[in-house]
């Protein structure tokens, strides 16, 4: 039997956590219609490119709101104005949101952008110190594998920015993803009593259903995240999950703590695997991996689903079931969850592949 207590949260925490959720999404909802204004008066669009699956040239500012919501629940409303955790959190968003913004609006060539998304992760893991910590007692020293899991962070934390722009492709799904990631992580953390990082969680979720809204359903303000609002998006899942993974050692619950790897990879499959395979395929047929095509895996479900929000709702649903699936047979461990999981994703992108004529 599990001890109640472990999942009890007392009222002004819930109250902390709905209010976060409440206000970031009232800002990005209220915000969206003034900032697709300003898009349209500066010219800041989208435009249809080889890698766009939309017709029309669309604003691309979506993601500014999405910060504002974040910045201003988590300074408002989580317990970390005491650590220096939300001064290095807040300073490394800075850091995207201007990198992005500045994309957004004048195009930076790839090499730039990731400069920036280097200092973001850098001013997290080393000066905020949200790094995984791995056991080396094996190799009798300390310094080995502090500078082992700061470069495993870092390359995270970059991994995460970088696969949430790539899924950037079709109306929802990136949103999708996050909403689905946020909650997850939300609900991890009230289980072990991270309250605060329970608050940034579900007001990262109310501000990207805010953003949903506008960027699948609304055609007055319909506008996408940008490369502002995949970066934040990214940047925040990556602290989701090296915290999750950390705090989840000291918070044995639900038998959580044996699985804790395989939770992690079902709640951010999507973006991950896609990530992977899309590289892959790319210097397969000797093509460079920042070379942008059709050949995503949300492409080809398109074409299959025939609608952004079909193939948006499909996409989820699975992420949705590879949790589902995780929590249910958690009692399997790692070894056999997290080869399931990845053999579950290549068979299922081969059978696409197989189906569909390859753009290549």
């Amino acid at each position: 039997m599990f001890d109640s207590k472990l999942i009890m949260i007392d009222f002004p925490s819930w109250l902390m956590i709905t209010t976060g959720f409440i206000i970031s999404f009232m800002i990005t909802f209220f915000g969206i219609p003034s900032v697709h204004k300003i898009a349209r008066i500066k010219n800041i669009y989208d435009i249809p490119g080889i890698r766009a699956s939309h017709n029309v040239p669309i604003p691309r500012l979506g993601g500014t709101m999405i910060f504002a919501g974040i910045i201003i629940s988590s300074v408002l409303f989580t317990g970390l104005e005491k650590s220096v955790e939300l001064k290095y959190f807040i300073a490394g968003l800075l850091v995207l949101f201007f990198i992005g913004l500045k994309d957004d609006i004048i195009s930076l060539v790839y090499y730039k952008k990731a400069a920036g998304q280097l200092l973001a992760c850098i001013i997290l893991v080393i000066f905020g110190g949200i790094r995984v910590n791995l056991n080396c007692d094996f190799l009798g020293t300390g310094e080995i594998c502090y500078v082992v899991s700061t470069i495993l962070s870092i390359i995270l934390a970059m991994l995460l920015i970088n696969s949430l722009n790539f899924i950037d492709g079709i109306d929802g799904l990136a949103a999708g993803v996050g909403i689905i990631a946020s909650v997850s992580f939300g609900l991890w953390f009230i289980i072990i009593n991270q309250v605060s990082y329970a608050v940034i969680c579900f007001s990262l979720t109310g501000s990207l259903i805010a953003f949903f809204w506008y960027n699948v359903f609304s055609r007055k303000y319909k506008i996408f995240l940008g490369d502002t609002g995949s970066m934040v998006i990214g940047f925040l899942l990556a602290v989701f999950l090296i915290r999750s993974l950390e705090l989840n050692y000291d918070n044995s619950v639900f038998g959580f703590t044996d699985i804790a790897a395989s939770l992690v990879l079902a709640i951010l499959i999507v973006p991950v695997f896609d990530f992977f395979r899309i590289v892959f395929v790319r210097i397969l047929h000797g093509k460079s991996p920042f070379k942008a095509d059709h050949n995503h895996i949300h492409h080809k479900v398109l074409k299959l689903a025939g609608s952004h929000l079909k193939a948006t709702c499909v996409m989820l649903f699975v992420n949705i079931v590879l949790i589902s699936v995780v929590i249910l047979f958690r009692s399997l461990g790692n070894k056999i969850l997290i080869p399931s999981l990845l053999s579950i994703s290549i068979v299922l992108s081969l059978l696409l592949t197989i189906y569909l004529v390859d753009p290549y």
